[in-house]
């Protein structure tokens, strides 16, 4: 059963990943709003989907046993979005500007949490690094 949720974890956090970049593409949309369509209404939304959707990436950590380092990031992560949501809503306009930076972040280390849980379910299947000699032919590993 463990086995199963850890693969769930990993295919949740590429999920999330997915979604953020449609989160992305939605900012920029906002940004450029035409035809008269609310323009961060979709942001929003998938912004909230996004944030319950790492509480349950969280929970499913605690749940499939992963290591402790990933769960504790995964905890780092919710954290992270936790501020996202206060910054999107900040009256300085400096302050409020961070939404986009910790957007970021918040991007990058999932994508470091899906490298690494993946690694952790899956260790031994790191890709063989081939030398080729100088006709193109592999060569012997030294």
């Amino acid at each position: 059963m463990t086995r199963y949720l850890r693969v769930f974890y990993v295919a949740w956090l590429g999920i999330i990943a997915a979604a953020l970049v449609v989160q992305f593409y939605l900012a920029g949309y906002g940004v450029f709003a035409f035809a008269g369509l609310p323009p961060f209404d979709a942001h929003r939304a998938l912004g909230d989907l996004i944030g319950i959707a790492i509480l349950l990436a969280l929970i499913a950590a605690f749940a499939a046993r992963v290591p402790w380092r990933i769960t504790a990031i995964t905890a780092a992560l919710f954290v992270l979005m936790v501020i996202q949501a206060s910054l999107a809503f900040a009256s300085i306009q400096g302050i409020a500007a961070l939404h986009v930076v910790n957007g970021v972040l918040i991007f990058v280390v999932t994508l470091y949490l899906f490298w690494e849980a993946r690694r952790a379910l899956w260790p031994n299947e790191a890709p063989a690094k081939e030398t080729l000699d100088l006709a193109g032919a592999k060569a012997p590993h030294a």
